[in-house]
């Protein structure tokens, strides 16, 4: 493993010769290092690199290159710049077909932040203090004027959370070019100091209902041709595209009361997905602002079981559907889904959970989300008894741990009961004590 020093100038002798060691203050130094032979080509790796003001600047540089091709660490990103590894590594990832969710989340953290902080910079400069600096940045107060418009909700600060999804963004970027051979370490890797920890003492409970809430909610709705999906949402803990992706031939037809989410419906831009993607698996046809997908992972296909009550809501549902088919006649768009529009195409699941937030407010109940029901299911099945690791199936977390960590606070209370029942088989046993 060689290299050499040289410097880069227009100075010539008197044959015409480039001058190689020009003594006059002008030009830059540089160095080029000879990597070995490339297995793909056959030839030899000659790497250069230039900009240097001294020759001393040059020859340490040389030496830091040597020494990484002497440990084995050495790569080369062929001078890419992080704008250009951020756009190559986004298209991959739609080539991939990840989920569209997904990448869409990454390009928005790409285009609104690591492209304007770091894009200018080459791949392989990039530190773990600029990464700090650009998350610092993102933990800050939010001070000035804010832009007007419909751009969601304004906040002072961004959660801990919101920051730590954009080092992620970074992370899942640069471990793709670690693995591509371009960098030789992740600086994303780990936890940043710059993001700060969540208030340990703080209230980060999630509002919920009650059980008389719920009641109370459901029978407000029981007139509403989406009934049902209420009902299952509260009895079953689905999630909102697993309920707009319900299909009947999913629902068990041999007596055992239950289902089997194997379809998702997602609300999509059409920005978002490509001409496959946006395609209906079902009838081939587009729906807009529509995807019909499996579930994204493989805990997400998973069986559930139903209780009476949700098993009560589909059969009405059903005969409700059949008088909607009979009045669509031929022009009916049969998808086979449990819940769609009245002429048998795929609801927009953003609308579903606006008609859901409606109904909450005529009821006057604490407001939530949708996918906020999920704790109320999860409540109902572990007061009666259920296993973490079963509740864990049925919700399609990838690990009790998950459970364990989302509903927290769901099962301090489950625990207290259950501890309060324990207690009792001692203290009945001892006299009571007179009052002082």
């Amino acid at each position: 493993m060689r290299g050499s020093v040289f410097k880069r100038c227009q100075c010539r002798d008197g044959n015409g010769k480039r001058i190689k060691n020009c003594r006059k203050p002008h030009g830059s130094w540089c160095f080029v290092v000879d990597a070995g032979t490339d297995p793909a080509t056959g030839k030899r790796k000659q790497i250069p690199r230039s900009g240097f003001k001294t020759k001393a600047e040059a020859e340490e540089a040389l030496t830091a290159e040597l020494a990484k091709l002497n440990a084995g660490t050495w790569t080369d990103d062929k001078g890419i710049t992080v704008a250009a590894w951020l756009e190559q590594w986004l298209a991959e990832l739609v080539a991939a077909k990840r989920a569209v969710k997904t990448v869409t989340n990454y390009r928005t953290h790409v285009r609104d932040c690591w492209n304007p902080q770091l894009g200018h910079m080459l791949l392989r400069d990039v530190r773990r203090g600029h990464i700090e600096r650009v998350l610092a940045n993102l933990a800050a107060p939010l001070d000035g004027d804010r832009p007007t418009g419909n751009i969601g909700r304004r906040i002072a600060q961004r959660a801990p959370a919101t920051v730590e999804s954009y080092r992620k963004t970074i992370r899942a970027a640069l471990a793709a070019a670690q693995r591509r051979e371009l960098i030789g370490a992740n600086p994303a890797l780990g936890r940043m100091d710059s993001i700060p920890r969540p208030d340990a003492d703080g209230d980060d409970e999630p509002v919920m209902w009650e059980p008389e809430d719920t009641a109370r909610y459901l029978e407000h709705v029981l007139g509403d041709r989406l009934s049902a999906l209420y009902e299952l949402a509260a009895y079953a803990g689905l999630r909102r595209a697993e309920l707009c992706g319900l299909r009947w031939s999913d629902i068990d037809s041999d007596g055992t009361p239950g289902l089997t989410v194997r379809l998702t419906n997602v609300s999509v831009t059409r920005k978002e997905v490509t001409a496959e993607q946006a395609r209906c698996p079902i009838c081939g046809a587009e729906h807009v602002g529509v995807l019909l997908k499996p579930p994204k992972s493989r805990a997400g296909r998973r069986w559930v079981p139903l209780a009476v009550p949700a098993l009560a809501a589909l059969d009405r549902h059903r005969a409700d559907q059949q008088i909607e088919r009979d009045l669509f006649g031929v022009d009916y768009d049969d998808h086979d889904l449990v819940f769609c529009r009245p002429d048998g195409t795929p609801l927009r699941a953003d609308r579903v959970t606006v008609e859901f937030e409606k109904h909450v407010r005529a009821c006057g109940l604490p407001i939530i989300r949708l996918h906020d029901t999920r704790h109320g299911a999860c409540s109902l099945m572990l007061a009666g008894g259920v296993p973490i690791e079963v509740v864990q199936l049925i919700l399609g977390h990838a690990s009790p741990d998950i459970t364990r960590r989302v509903y927290k606070h769901l099962m301090r209370k489950e625990t207290a009961r259950q501890v309060e029942k324990a207690t009792k088989l001692l203290t009945r046993h001892r006299p009571k004590q007179k009052a002082p």
